[in-house]
């Protein structure tokens, strides 16, 4: 339920971003830079919990980089996410990209072995940084994983805002004791910012001692409140679903295809509009083959067959029309659609 609530939105602004912009990564090769300016702290505090760091992993994993098999499927094609910045002083530079590598890499989990994807990461962190800043990355990589671990242990809540609050502030000093405040808050910060804004969104919309006006008042002010790149980001998130339904109100009013396209192109350029073009190309292709399969479906229950024999006439049927990654959709439809009969 938190998981849900808290960063659905985020998922869709992410998806957005992807849809809108495609694979995330620099063209450019991700290296090492040094700015001049200090751009962030690199004067890192000690976490609360200690006990978390072994120097001498780095080293063996990173000797284990150079015998590790292929990419794995999901990274072939693609750029590691974030770029790694250390100061004049060969530290680490503690960013929000600190996070975006370690992640990278960790997509893979499922495809190849853990060991494999820390190898990885080694050699990675050594190609990319010097040695002092390279182990500082490591450390860091160790306590994040000791937080994930963390967080996957803690309680589901009732959905109520005053647990969902409890939630935040029990998730934030967690992070502040496994990464210490500057990693934390490079890390999250951003993400408890939005957080605690969707929490307040929620309170403000369960109050029924406010007038539709005073709600709608309050729910301004608080995304007025938030900093500006957040904003942003809720606006972005919001234009492909503003394009969606002009889209729809377009067509119901007779607009032609070119007319469509025009309003994509003008909104989010050339590239993007033929990938939401691909898109409902898409999602038409699915709902044909789906109405096809409901008709067929239909009759095979209709048959009479025994149970036994329509089951298994059923699931030739779906792997017939879907492919293997489609059938856990098809299924979940149909017990929808059982429900509502």
């Amino acid at each position: 339920m938190e998981k849900r609530y808290l960063f659905g939105a985020l998922l869709l602004f992410l998806m957005a971003v992807l849809l809108i912009w495609g694979l995330p990564g620099d063209p450019e090769s991700h290296r090492t830079a040094e700015p001049a300016q200090d751009t962030a702290s690199t004067s890192l505090s000690e976490p609360v919990i200690a006990g978390l760091t072994d120097t001498e992993g780095y080293d063996h994993f990173r000797q284990r980089a150079q015998s590790v098999g292929p990419t794995p499927a999901s990274l072939q094609g693609t750029r590691v996410d974030g770029q790694l910045l250390v100061n004049a002083n060969g530290d680490l530079v503690i960013n929000p990209a600190v996070r975006q590598v370690f992640d990278y890499f960790l997509t893979a989990v499922g495809e190849e072995p853990l060991e494999d994807i820390q190898a990885r990461l080694a050699g990675y962190l050594s190609e990319q940084l010097p040695p002092q800043a390279a182990r500082q990355a490591w450390t860091i990589y160790q306590q994040y994983m000791a937080l994930r671990e963390a967080m996957e242990q803690l309680p589901e809540h009732d959905g109520s805002v005053a647990a969902m609050r409890q939630a935040i502030t029990q998730r934030h000093d967690m992070q502040q004791a496994y990464l210490g405040p500057e990693v934390a808050d490079a890390f999250y910060g951003l993400d408890m910012t939005y957080d605690r804004y969707m929490i307040e969104q929620q309170a403000v919309r369960e109050n029924d001692n406010l007038t539709a006006v005073e709600r709608d008042q309050q729910l301004a002010a608080l995304e007025q409140n938030l900093p500006a790149g957040l904003q942003q980001m809720l606006n972005e998130t919001r234009a492909p679903i503003r394009l969606q339904q002009r889209t729809r109100e377009m067509r119901e009013q007779g607009a032609s295809e070119a007319e469509i396209r025009a309003l994509r192109e003008q909104t989010f350029g050339p590239q993007a509009a033929e990938r939401f073009e691909a898109l409902e190309q898409q999602r038409q292709d699915w709902e044909q083959r789906y109405q096809a399969y409901r008709q067929e479906r239909l009759q095979l229950i209709n048959s009479g067959l025994s149970h036994t024999d329509q089951q298994v006439a059923l699931a030739r049927l779906q792997q017939r029309l879907f492919e293997e990654k489609e059938l856990a959709r098809v299924q979940a439809l149909d017990r929808i659609n059982s429900e509502d009969r």
